[in-house]
């Protein structure tokens, strides 16, 4: 069971805002005239910012979006350079995550330092729904992960093995049931323990990210937006999974 983010983990990881998205959903081709009435009005790299908001830890306010005919695209936020892939499924992801209490969940806003994939874009009423998933950031390192039995029986895994744990000046270790102390870093504890933040079954573990078919407004974060009569200037609503709402306003490249 995945346990939603706590807002420390958001100061730990230095994260900000992000939009959401839904997967799927009938665009609404309208009036095909009208500027923004199909998803192919919106294909475009797109640069701009948030108004009166600036996304930590760099303290910008820039938004820039990617979208595609068919809707798929990225987002990022701010200036902060991007987290580099997971390569090492023994270390936490992003660097630096650490265990303790703000561990207890995961960001429903997005960081600043990761490159967020598009969901589920659709288009009605002229308008651009997109969404993110702040589960994705940890997709790839979870895909690295090797499943542990739960229990004896393997009825349940996880990423890490179902033991007694502790911290003692930044350092972790898991508690063997013969007292044998084995060490651990303390972001995979965190995420597999604390955050549960990875789905293993017994082949594989993988993000608890929103199912495809999601639509957008039941994504954490969302984005809807609409082009001005140029088509040059995309405006809208960046509403924040910790109930934040952003107006944004993105120029075409």
């Amino acid at each position: 069971m995945r346990k939603r983010v706590t807002e420390g983990l958001l100061v730990l990881l230095g994260a900000a805002a992000t939009v959401g998205c839904g997967d799927g959903g009938a665009v609404n081709i309208g009036d095909t005239q009208s500027k923004g009435a199909q998803l192919s009005d919106y294909a475009a790299s797109w640069d701009g910012y948030a108004q009166a908001y600036y996304f930590l830890p760099d303290m910008s306010d820039r938004v820039r979006v990617t979208i595609a005919a068919d809707g798929h695209g990225t987002l990022r936020l701010g200036d902060d350079a991007l987290y580099p892939p997971p390569t090492d499924p023994n270390v936490g992801y992003p660097p630096g995550i650490q265990l303790g209490a703000s561990s207890l969940g995961l960001p429903m806003i997005p960081v600043e330092e990761f490159l967020y994939p598009l969901h589920a874009a659709r288009v009605e009423t002229n308008r651009i729904q997109l969404g993110i998933d702040p589960a994705d950031l940890w997709a790839a390192w979870c895909a690295l992960q090797t499943p542990v039995p739960e229990t004896p029986d393997a009825l349940s895994y996880n990423c890490e093995p179902n033991l007694p744990f502790g911290e003692m000046a930044g350092s972790c270790a898991l508690m063997e049931p013969d007292g044998t102390s084995v060490p651990v870093d303390c972001g995979k504890l965190a995420l597999c323990r604390m955050a549960e933040e990875c789905t293993c079954t017994a082949s594989a573990c993988a993000a608890g990210t929103v199912p495809n078919g999601t639509p957008p407004d039941q994504y954490p974060d969302e984005l809807d937006g609409a082009l001005d009569a140029t088509g040059s200037t995309l405006t809208g609503t960046l509403m924040l999974g910790a109930g934040t709402r952003l107006t944004v306003v993105l120029q075409k490249q």
